[in-house]
């Protein structure tokens, strides 16, 4: 083959590159999927889930390298910067939505599925204790190999306490990998890691991506409660604070008002139950030393009531003394 010969590229590879290139255009975000270790089945399963919401190619590195190098020479060099994350087992996934969601999209869509022999453990990996339904037989004794303190109790396997059997990053032996298969601990989250997507020129790696909303939430929280402290006590009004000012500008020249005996409508109730007051006050210390100091109707607001004077007794006639003769 001579220096100026052309090399003849497969027809089924221009038409993927062609098709790639094609979904950049209709689709505002695109990311790099790590695929890696996922079964064909559990894939095929998790893409059906996704169905309405994201599109998944899986090809080759090397066409998919081809198609973000011509989508960023048409569309936008910053799609160049996905070559980065274009690592082992490979996909692009195109979407509507945008990158955050998207990744918690596919967060959802993971899939428990039970431990390996020869895989790393992902997390601290425990049995509980408690009674289980294995009748006796060999189990105990294979439970008791791998760490965990087994023994019969009324026809049953009981395991006597917690026993930790895998830390996070041991390799999975197979009588490990097939205990924690009879106990149903799935420790694996099989799905679809998206390593980085690109939105409106931007392309935003897994660990930006990846957040606690709770504790983002929670941030947001008490960045707000700052602010709307910080414009109070500055005296700085906001759309979020020009209610509390207006509330406190008018409590303060209600409370001027009241002090200063200003008749405001706002505060003439106000003003008249305290002088109604003062004069109960003053008429009760003037009632402790001079009962005659104050009129009947006061005395009665006062709760006071008036003594009543005993009327004298008349004699009847026939208790005259006898001593008395009838006047001629």
């Amino acid at each position: 083959m001579t220096a100026s010969a052309k090399i003849e590229i497969a027809a089924w590879k221009r038409e993927v590159v062609g098709g790639l290139v094609g979904m950049f255009d209709r689709y505002p975000v695109v990311g790099v999927l790590d695929i890696a270790d996922l079964p064909a089945s559990q894939f095929q399963q998790i893409r059906r889930q996704l169905r309405g919401q994201a599109e998944i190619i899986v090809s080759k590195n090397s066409l998919l390298r081809i198609s973000i190098e011509q989508a960023g020479e048409k569309k936008d060099p910053k799609l160049r910067e996905l070559l980065n994350y274009l690592q082992r087992q490979s996909a692009l996934v195109f979407s509507q939505v945008d990158p955050f969601k998207l990744n918690k999209i596919l967060q959802a869509s993971k899939m428990s599925a039970p431990a390996k022999a020869g895989m790393k453990s992902p997390r601290d990996i425990t049995i509980p204790a408690g009674d289980t339904d294995f009748a006796p037989g060999p189990i105990v004794g294979e439970l008791q190999r791998i760490g965990v303190k087994a023994r019969i109790q009324g026809g049953k396997v009981v395991i006597l306490e917690d026993s930790p059997v895998l830390r996070q990053g041991d390799i999975v032996k197979k009588e490990v990998a097939d205990a924690l298969s009879r106990f149903g601990i799935l420790p694996l989250d099989l799905g679809l890691k998206l390593r980085a997507a690109y939105e409106a020129g931007i392309v935003v790696s897994a660990e930006i991506l990846t957040i606690d909303e709770e504790k983002v939430m929670g941030q947001l929280r008490d960045a707000y409660l700052h602010a709307i402290s910080l414009s109070i006590n500055t005296n700085y009004p906001t759309h979020a604070t020009i209610g509390i000012f207006l509330a406190k500008a008018f409590t303060t020249t209600r409370n001027l008002a009241i002090n200063a005996c200003m008749p405001i409508p706002e505060v003439v109730p106000t003003l008249l139950a305290r002088a109604k007051a003062e004069m109960f006050s003053l008429a009760t210390a003037l009632m402790a030393k001079d009962e005659n100091s104050l009129d009947e109707d006061l005395k009665l607001m006062l709760g006071f009531k008036p003594k009543v004077e005993p009327k004298a007794e008349e004699k009847k006639p026939e208790e005259k003394s006898k001593g008395e003769e009838p006047k001629a």
